[in-house]
């Protein structure tokens, strides 16, 4: 079945004083003519015999560099994918194309920060999309991202960040909530341009289902707007796509924007499957949320029970309460300590710590909402001073 697409981009400084972002659509790869629109926005045209690109970058690194890597980037795309290049074997191997085109760019900024030291150690992010058949091929390095909503499924991310925070949350040492306001999110482990690696870009394949909207763009929209908003802002502007590019622009610059913004969407107006009836971000965090409801609700009664069956606190004979791990001792000998542990309890950073810690703290709280009055073992104490020590 014929595949229909209409796509648009956009680009701008926002949040910075210039913009070192960089994009760019070709619409129709199979075009051999002189002079030739590479897209209009909003336009419905039928998929191309060779597909549609569509590519973000976003540079990095010294006066103007940062524009010139990512530029350079794009210019190399542009080079790579052209008709008379795209041959009957390059398009049996996509994935192995991609990964050549990208590799070169690597090269070619690494070359053009050896010949200028104004310009050394440049460096920029790159995600393209190439719509080819009825799959799209994305390939990245770095933390610009590609997306893929669908109304029936929601908005799933087809690219995995290569970053230090993202590397947390691989290790289970972060959840993405807090990763999203993590101080070192600007920090990634691969890019275009950097002189220490050879680099290998990640590129896999996905289905194209009628109704998709492919996006790609820079950390200057996904690193104010969470998974979750940007599905919001998309679901709710699928009749056009410029309407779309521009409201995820305008809630980017709504919450504050402080980088680059780019956006490039294309839409899949008919052909391609059917898509899965599978839930995206909002569906998947109202169920979250009721799993953590019932998390809590677990581990409060687990306390509870820990209170009447182990007899953390107990009444002797002359009415004061006694904690049964000081063997006796009354309460008021350790008030002062406890309300000292309760305030550092407070003052720890959670998105500071590991996943484990993060929910020792959490339990500890819930600790001295069903009995303010619990006095902590001395083990639990000094675990406390040290995660605030940590954490600090």
């Amino acid at each position: 079945m014929e595949i229909k697409i209409r796509v648009t981009m956009r680009s701008e400084k926002a949040g910075r004083d210039h913009n070192e972002d960089d994009c760019f659509i070709d619409s129709n790869l199979s075009d051999k003519s002189d002079g030739k629109e590479f897209f209009r926005s909003d336009i419905t045209i039928s998929l191309g015999e060779k597909g549609a690109l569509l590519v973000v970058c976003d540079g990095m690194g010294g006066t103007n560099a940062g524009e010139v890597a990512s530029a350079s980037a794009i210019n190399t795309m542009k080079e790579w994918f052209t008709a008379d290049k795209l041959t009957e074997e390059v398009l049996t191997f996509p994935k192995t194309y991609i990964e050549k085109a990208i590799t070169d760019a690597d090269r070619r900024i690494k070359e053009e920060g050896k010949k200028d030291k104004e310009k050394e150690g440049m460096g920029t992010t790159i995600v393209l999309a190439w719509l080819y058949g009825e799959n799209v091929y994305i390939g990245w390095c770095g933390d610009s991202r590609a997306y893929k909503y669908n109304p029936e499924s929601g908005l799933k991310q087809l690219s995995h960040d290569h970053s230090y925070v993202q590397k947390l949350i691989d290790d289970n040492e972060l959840t993405e909530e807090m990763a999203f306001d993590h101080p070192d999110s600007n920090i990634i482990t691969k890019s275009l341009g950097d002189p220490r690696q050879k680099i290998k870009p990640d590129v896999e394949s996905f289905e194209l289902c009628e109704d998709d909207i492919i996006l790609l763009c820079s950390d200057g929209l996904w690193g104010v707007l969470r998974n979750k908003e940007i599905e919001s802002v998309m679901a709710q502007h699928t009749a056009s796509m410029v309407e779309c590019r521009d409201a995820l622009r305008n809630e980017s610059e709504k919450v504050g924007w402080t980088d680059n913004v780019t956006v490039v969407l294309c839409q899949i107006v008919s052909g391609g499957i059917k898509s899965e009836n599978q839930k995206g971000y909002l569906d998947s965090t109202i169920k979250q949320g009721n799993r953590i409801k019932k998390l809590l609700t677990l581990i409060i009664s687990f306390l509870i029970m820990l209170v009447i069956g182990f007899g953390i606190g107990f009444f002797t004979g002359n009415g004061k309460l006694v904690h049964s791990f000081h063997k006796g001792q009354d309460i008021n000998k350790d008030k002062k300590r406890t309300e000292e542990l309760k305030n550092s309890i407070k003052k720890i950073k959670i998105e500071n710590l590991s996943e484990a810690d993060s929910t020792f703290i959490m339990n500890m709280k819930q600790a001295f909402e069903i009995n303010p009055d619990t006095i902590i073992s001395p083990d639990n104490g000094k675990r406390i001073d040290s995660l605030k020590n940590n954490s600090n």
